[in-house]
């Protein structure tokens, strides 16, 4: 019986059962600071940041001002009514200046009135300066002034053909202060035509809806 501690086998010494166990050895610290104890990790509370939605298909563009339908007022009876006769009360203008032109003229004064007849103050103006030819003068300024007269009491009443034959005459007659370059009567004489041209728009209208 072996009473050796260590028995050789195959050239090597086996470890003996009976033997302690060593004991495990102290782990090397690096320099001298001690070792701390590992805290625990604290879940943070704060709220997590959602991430941006992803950008969504682009907004229609906004409508142009310009595009847009732009509501228009509904122009009522009355108005119509009040614009018939405004236009038709133009006649009344036109006949009564000229007749104011034609007795100044015969008077030998020397103001006018821009928006009478210029047809008659020519026709006038060459009797007075001739001394002669003063009946077909005459008669010429009674046909133009009656004439504009009856024309104004018809538009009145609603006849658009009176507007026509004024505003035809009117827009004649305005061909001679075009051609005497007299530029203010002819813009009176523009004027004059549009408001008789909206009478005429006017009656038309009323025309209409009445029918």
């Amino acid at each position: 019986m072996d009473t050796t501690e260590d028995v050789m086998t195959a050239g090597r010494a086996t470890p003996s059962p009976f033997r302690r166990p060593p004991s495990p050895k102290p782990t090397p610290s690096t320099g001298n600071a001690r070792t701390q104890p590992r805290r625990p990790v604290l879940e943070s509370t704060a709220p997590r940041c959602r991430p941006p939605d992803p950008p969504g298909p682009p907004p229609d563009a906004a409508p142009d001002a310009t595009t847009q339908a732009v509501p228009i007022k509904s122009v009522t009876p009355q108005q119509y009514e009040r614009l018939r006769r405004t236009g038709a009360r133009w006649f009344f203008w036109v006949g009564g200046l000229t007749l104011i032109n034609a007795l100044m003229r015969f008077t030998g004064q020397t103001m006018r009135f821009i928006i009478g007849l210029g047809t008659t103050e020519l026709v006038t103006g060459l009797a007075a300066r001739s001394g002669r030819g003063w009946t077909p003068a005459i008669l010429l300024d009674v046909i133009f002034i009656g004439g504009f007269f009856l024309l104004g009491h018809l538009a009145l009443k609603g006849h658009r053909l009176a507007y026509a034959i004024g505003i035809a005459v009117y827009g004649l007659d305005g061909l001679i202060f075009l051609l005497g370059q007299r530029w203010i009567g002819l813009g009176f004489h523009v004027f004059v035509l549009v408001m008789m041209i909206n009478g005429l728009h006017a009656a038309r209208k009323l025309d209409t809806r009445s029918g």
